[in-house]
């Protein structure tokens, strides 16, 4: 019961430490790129660069915090039924309240933003020092483009941002099967991260229009909404990790009622 209680301080600061982080850093690198002159105001900037890379990462940021509560929940024994109803209020709320909220906020920051005009040159030997790995590039690539599709989703209207960013956190949340595919955590906690890395790659090749042609084809949906496509193909993935997950737990119970009866 104890253990189940604190799944939404484990949430919340999973999800405040990433946004923490990632704005730091991420906000570092987008006033660097911008190639604007250090002045007086240049604090002013890297505040505004801070937060604007706080609020387009807050879906990696939920996330992050989704792997947090799990990882919590695989070292620490606790009654599921009220560690889990916690874990979705602390996800819906977040879903609902927090990122729209953050995101009605965005117009304004990126306008503070356009005001600083680049008038030097960019450094090369700059642009080599920040430049990242290729797994990361490709990570970044991946979440971009899916936070494109959220921020497209929120700006048509409140249903359709719903509609796509509970399809995305359902299949996001369907990866706890993992957490009991082996009697390892640690591999455990491998794979969960490989699955989410997985989806990072892999989501701007869903967005190819040759991947929507193929879901016309296979009669999967017949709807000219790319983000509608999108969030069927997440629900179908997420039924079936979810169905996957379902057949390993009644294994494992089956096995062990076994067990306690011999």
């Amino acid at each position: 019961m104890k253990n189940a209680l604190l799944v939404p301080g484990v949430f919340f600061l999973s999800f405040l430490s990433a946004v923490v982080i990632f704005a730091f850093f991420g906000g570092i690198a987008l006033r660097y790129e911008m190639a604007v002159p250090f002045a007086s105001e240049s604090a002013v900037l890297l505040f505004l660069c801070m937060v604007q890379k706080a609020c387009s990462i807050l879906p990696l940021a939920v996330m992050l915090a989704i792997i947090g509560v799990y990882t919590f929940l695989m070292r620490h024994p606790a009654k599921m039924s009220i560690a889990l109803t916690l874990f979705l209020v602390c996800l819906i709320f977040t879903v609902t309240v927090i990122i729209p909220a953050c995101y009605a906020q965005l117009p304004l920051i990126n306008n503070a933003i356009a005001a600083y005009k680049a008038t030097a040159p960019i450094d090369k030997a700059l642009s080599i020092f920040t430049s990242k790995p290729l797994f990361l590039t490709l990570l970044q690539q991946g979440f971009d483009s899916l936070f494109s599709d959220i921020y497209t989703a929120y700006t048509l209207n409140f249903t359709m941002y719903l509609f796509f960013v509970g399809s995305l956190f359902f299949c996001v949340s369907s990866f706890w099967f993992v957490c009991t595919i082996t009697q390892w955590n640690l591999f455990n906690l491998l794979f969960l991260f490989l699955l989410f890395s997985a989806l990072l790659l892999a989501y701007p090749y869903i967005q190819l229009k040759e991947f929507h042609t193929a879901l016309l084809n296979l009669h999967i949906t017949n709807t000219k909404n790319g983000i509608v496509r999108i969030s069927l193909v997440l629900c179908i993935v997420a039924v079936v990790f979810h169905s996957i997950g379902g057949l390993r737990m009644l294994l494992i119970s089956s096995k062990t009622k076994k067990r306690s009866a011999v």
